[in-house]
């Protein structure tokens, strides 16, 4: 009898022990998973704020000529000296008031352990309001090209900047917008 007793003590330890253990690493898994899927809401929240408003402080800087310092917050410098937009300035002859900025993030790709990402962004300016900055200026102000971009970003001192740049396909079709159904609105 006393046998029996200290094999079911021995079974009943053995048991508590993966219990415990089982109860552990399964505790462990779920802090991991939700580890991974805050860290990667924070990157991609994180990545498109960066790329939305680093695109279009970038458009800024191109159409309206300026120097902006603010750029490097958004970009490496590596980008900033290499872009051909922000170097080559094609609205020189021109001051332009304001345009209409628009663009569409077709995805971010980022895990949680990464140092790097990628954002593929659609980019459009439809109208530009300009003035010729001279009376030797003829023509009509130069339309801006609509890119689909795939935008690298590195993570650099804890932060996203943005590394490059790549054209997937310039004008890209634009998805058209449903026309509202006015007889569905109810009338007073």
């Amino acid at each position: 009898m006393a046998k029996k007793q200290k094999t079911n003590t021995v079974s009943t330890v053995r048991r508590t022990i993966w219990f415990v253990i089982r109860a552990v690493l399964v505790v462990s898994l779920l802090l991991g998973l939700a580890y991974g899927v805050f860290t990667e809401g924070m990157y991609i929240s994180n990545m498109y704020i960066i790329v939305t408003e680093g695109m279009e402080n970038r458009a800024d800087n191109v159409l309206k000529n300026t120097a902006d310092s603010d750029l490097s917050q958004f970009f490496t410098e590596d980008f900033l000296n290499s872009d051909e937009m922000l170097l080559s300035s094609p609205y020189l002859d021109w001051a332009v008031d304001s345009f209409d900025y628009r663009y569409e993030i077709k995805g971010i790709s980022v895990l949680p352990w990464a140092k790097t990402g990628s954002v593929k962004y659609v980019e459009r300016i439809p109208s530009i309001v300009a003035t010729p900055i001279s009376d030797e200026v003829t023509g009509s102000v130069p339309a801006w090209k609509s890119m689909l971009y795939r935008v690298s970003l590195v993570k650099v001192d804890g932060r996203w900047l943005i590394s490059s740049l790549i054209v997937i396909e310039e004008s890209p079709e634009e998805e058209a917008r449903p026309t509202p159904d006015y007889s569905q609105i109810e009338k007073d």
